[in-house]
């Protein structure tokens, strides 16, 4: 079997790069064809990168929180029992070390810098030296783990380097890492290594050698035989780079005494963050509600929903009640299936709905279902499902996030009784039907008098843009919404 490279898929028309968050699988490690190789994000979604062939991960070419185009290699698979290139020996405890990169590609070269016949000689070199540097230390670096003893992981770039400048499993352990999840990155330490030997000197203490310059990295300034020695405790070190610049944009509000656990935002949260502030900044968010009485659609549902999911293998659920009782509404509201921009209003002639997805704890993913108003129920339910379970297994493309003209968020499928969403930008309305409860309500009697009854309440809630509409559209569009969803009875055609 020949080298097969593994490349940056192309995740949609308007995707030209990704990040890797994780690899799955080690130098080393083998795989099966189309078993998860690693998970990469985009900045429309995260997504699992299966393998094109079985056989043996050699090489892993881009690091974990590294940013590279579309086509790129990321990583090389080769025959099944195939050595990796340039495989460390074992370590004294039978664990074997990760495959390092070659150098120029590990550390920020572009390969192809040196020749192919010059290459051993610098490795051996760069051997040598770590060799000596790990003699001068007080406790020898040794092969580096994946993972050590607190679960901390180390990707193999971070390996090699870490091995090539002699720095041991201890060192590695007091850099804060300012990767995904606390892990330590290429940066980090390379940060660390600018900053090794500015410690008080230690007279006993053995020189620890400079830093050397990897790729665009700055060698460090010449140091003194006093200043050149053993590592500052962990408690000393400095912050690396990013930490500071984040340090001194916002100065942190912790005091003394207090209990305090710094969590770092994921990627999704960061996008959701971003996204969500760039829509309050720009529409105008007003909030109108309504209560529904929802009786008849529930009863409808509980009558068809055994019978639906035998017949059709997905479950019935509310949302595609929901979505298809907001398309007549939005007909005669077409402001609210619309954009801005600038001073024009884009009216959309077709109706593509978003539904939001809670993804656990992590956030959410809006999903788009195309041409909703083409669709009667059933087709709905089977296309709300698969956008469901495919956003939760990580395999929507970036395309099917996009294109909506019109979003619902169900937050009653959570227990909210209401929310005051936010416009998913660049739509100009967004409906949020709450949890649907039983409540006593007064109805009007077959005779025409009121009498108090047990009925399915909902309250319905619609954020919209009021740069251009107004609250007695909303309002309209509400009363004619309630008017579909009430509609339902025990006997409405399912078709």
């Amino acid at each position: 079997m020949a080298r097969v490279d593994v490349v940056m898929p192309k995740m949609g028309e308007s995707v030209m790069e990704g990040t890797v968050l994780e690899w799955k699988k080690a130098v080393g490690d083998e795989v099966e064809q189309d078993e998860t190789l690693l998970e990469i994000s985009t900045d429309k979604v995260d997504s699992e990168v299966p393998s094109p062939e079985a056989g043996t991960l050699l090489e892993i070419l881009v690091e974990e929180g590294e940013t590279v185009d579309v086509g790129t290699p990321i990583a090389v698979i080769g025959a099944a029992g195939a050595a990796p290139a340039e495989a460390a020996p074992a370590g004294g405890d039978g664990t074997r070390a990760a495959t390092p990169e070659p150098y120029e590609k590990s550390y920020g070269g572009e390969a192809g810098d040196d020749t192919a016949a010059a290459a051993p000689a610098v490795r051996e070199e760069r051997g040598a030296e770590a060799a000596a540097a790990a003699t001068a230390n007080a406790e020898p670096a040794g092969p580096i783990p994946t993972r050590d003893e607190a679960g901390n992981f180390y990707s193999p770039l971070v390996r090699s380097i870490a091995e090539e400048e002699g720095l041991s499993l201890a060192e590695l352990q007091s850099i804060q890492g300012s990767g995904t999840g606390g892990r330590v990155s290429k940066d980090d330490v390379m940060a660390y290594l600018e900053t090794r030997g500015e410690a008080p000197a230690q007279p006993t203490s053995a020189p620890a050698p400079e830093p050397k310059s990897y790729g665009a990295e700055s060698p460090a300034p010449a140091a003194t035989p006093q200043a050149r020695q053993a590592p500052a405790k962990p408690a000393q070190q400095p912050a690396t780079r990013a930490q500071a610049a984040q340090a001194t944009a916002t100065p942190s509000t912790d005091t003394a005494g207090e209990r305090v656990e710094v969590v770092e935002m994921d990627r999704m949260r960061q996008l959701i963050a971003e996204h969500m502030r760039r829509s309050k900044d720009t529409s105008a968010h007003v909030t109108s509600f309504a209560e529904v009485d929802v009786t008849g659609l529930v009863r409808h549902r509980e009558a068809h929903k055994a019978e639906f999911q035998k017949r059709e293998g997905v479950k019935l659920t509310y949302t595609p009640y929901f979505i298809e009782a907001a398309i007549e509404p939005l007909r005669d509201h077409p402001l609210l299936n619309a954009s801005v921009e600038g001073t024009r209003v884009l009216i959309k002639k077709d109706y593509h709905i978003g539904i939001a997805v809670a993804l656990g704890t992590k956030g959410l993913l809006v999903p788009v279902v195309r041409n909703a108003g083409q669709q009667n129920l059933t087709g709905l339910a089977h296309n709300v499902a698969d956008l469901a379970d495919r956003a939760r297994s990580k395999k929507l493309q970036p395309d099917e996030l996009q294109g909506g003209t019109f979003t619902i968020t169900n937050v009653g499928s959570l227990g909210s009784l209401m929310g005051t969403p936010i416009i998913n930008q660049p739509q100009t309305a967004i409906l949020s039907p709450g949890a649907i409860v039983k409540r006593p309500v007064v109805v009007e009697g077959p005779d025409g008098s009121d009498v108090i009854a047990i009925r399915h309440m909902v309250y319905i809630s619609l954020s919209y843009d009021h740069r251009i509409i107004d609250g007695a559209m909303a309002a309209s569009f509400l009363a004619a919404y309630r008017q579909q969803l009430e509609s339902y009875a025990v006997d409405t055609p399912l078709a």
